[in-house]
């Protein structure tokens, strides 16, 4: 990070835009805001420049790249010309993105991807070496890579073209303002979610949950005819003590976030569990409302839930199968937690205001505010129980099914 004096004349920032912030003496920049990619807005070109003179080299990288997606040329243009590293790394990603559009899984050449850089997802990781390169074999085609820094640490990345991964941001961006209301209400709940970063309006950075594995997997372990979904969540989730407390604590986060967050297109290949046991959403195309054209035709038969899930990951968290009583208290005992984490972000409703009008009317709809307290609590509860083992699980699974057995 280069020194800046604010009575030094500012490269690339034109008089007017001087004249602008003239009188203006304090414009406080919150890089580590979740929403400051759609606040950005708020601040001038001027206001911005003052602020990168304060920031960490990580930091600036934020700055960077929030200003890069909408176009503050000034400012994008200020940074490059003063942090050399944050300008490596917009070689690095326009190397990457090339690299990507001529996908070639037989000629990946990663060596020509200048280092070392700031990671744009998590800038304060320092990438020394990319390597393992490889095409993933769907629309797009994007670019899997790993990044690795000095120490040896590594990061599972993807590149896309394509998509405008916004919305994507947005949703891990409301994710991360639910586990701040989380840890402020001191409720015993964590949405587990991974960085996204949109580079252009067709284009961007995604960073994997690394030692995730798909639901898809225990759908399919073994070929044991005794063998079923519950047996292979379920011994998956007892061989470590850690497995069922992370389960319980981050399932309560996975149903929050599919509800508010309205997500569609879910199946067993986009709920992933990882390694320690955490559950969690991935791949946010269908949010705010949108719907598949197969929801669209079921929905016309079925509720349609935002987060399904079925009797298989409760019986992992709860450890009882045989007695229907049990299972039936344990559910209510279960629901009664996540209408205390759903109302506490009903309370903090205010927060998500940076959404914009539109999305913040939908997720302010969704956390049912304009019902009485009791009012919401039922019809929470009723949207919980079209979660839980609703037909869509089945149908949709069906349907999924096929379609992996054409593509392969």
């Amino acid at each position: 990070m280069s020194d800046f004096d604010l009575n030094v004349p500012i490269h690339n920032v034109n008089a007017d835009d001087t004249k602008e912030d003239n009188n203006e003496q304090t414009n406080i920049v919150n890089v580590h805001d979740p929403f400051f990619l759609w606040g950005l807005f708020e601040h001038t070109d001027r206001a911005l420049i003052r602020a990168f003179g304060t920031l960490s080299d990580a930091d600036c990288s934020r700055l960077y790249w929030s200003c890069h997606y909408h176009k503050h040329e000034k400012v994008c243009q200020y940074v490059l010309e003063n942090n050399s590293r944050i300008c490596i790394a917009r070689d690095a990603i326009e190397k990457i993105s090339a690299i990507t559009k001529t996908a070639d899984s037989q000629n990946l050449d990663l060596s020509q991807i200048p280092v070392p850089f700031l990671l744009p997802t998590s800038p304060q990781f320092t990438v020394v070496e990319v390597r393992d390169g490889s095409i993933i074999p769907s629309k797009g085609k994007p670019l899997k890579f790993t990044a690795v820094d000095q120490e040896g640490n590594t990061k599972i990345c993807i590149y896309k073209h394509g998509d405008d991964l916004l919305q994507d941001a947005m949703c891990v961006a409301v994710m991360k303002e639910m586990n701040q209301i989380f840890i402020e209400e001191d409720v015993n709940a964590e949405v587990v979610l991974y960085e996204v970063l949109p580079v252009d309006k067709t284009e961007g950075l995604i960073e994997c949950v690394e030692n995730a594995h798909p639901f898809i997997e225990f759908k399919t372990a073994g070929d044991n005819k005794d063998s079923t979904s519950t047996d292979a969540l379920r011994s998956f989730i007892e061989k470590s003590p850690e497995r069922k407390g992370n389960l319980l604590r981050t399932f309560l986060g996975f149903v929050l976030s599919g509800i508010v967050l309205q997500l569609a297109d879910r199946h067993d290949d986009n709920i992933m569990i990882t390694e320690d046991g955490k559950i969690l959403h991935i791949d946010f195309g269908c949010a705010f409302g949108q719907k598949t054209k197969l929801e669209k035709l079921l929905g016309l038969f079925m509720d349609i839930p935002h987060s399904p899930f079925s009797e298989d990951v409760f019986i992992a968290m709860i450890g009882h199968e045989s007695n229907d009583e049990i299972i039936t208290q344990l559910w209510q005992s279960l629901k009664e937690h996540l209408w205390s984490c759903f109302n506490a972000l009903r309370i903090h409703k205010n927060r998500f205001k940076p959404l914009g009008e539109e999305k913040f009317e939908q997720l302010y709809d969704k956390l049912m505010v304009g019902l009485t307290d009791n009012d919401a609590r039922d019809a929470f509860y009723a949207e919980l129980d079209k979660c839980y083992n609703n037909r869509f699980n089945a149908a949709r699974a069906f349907y999924y099914k096929i379609q992996q057995n054409i593509v392969s």
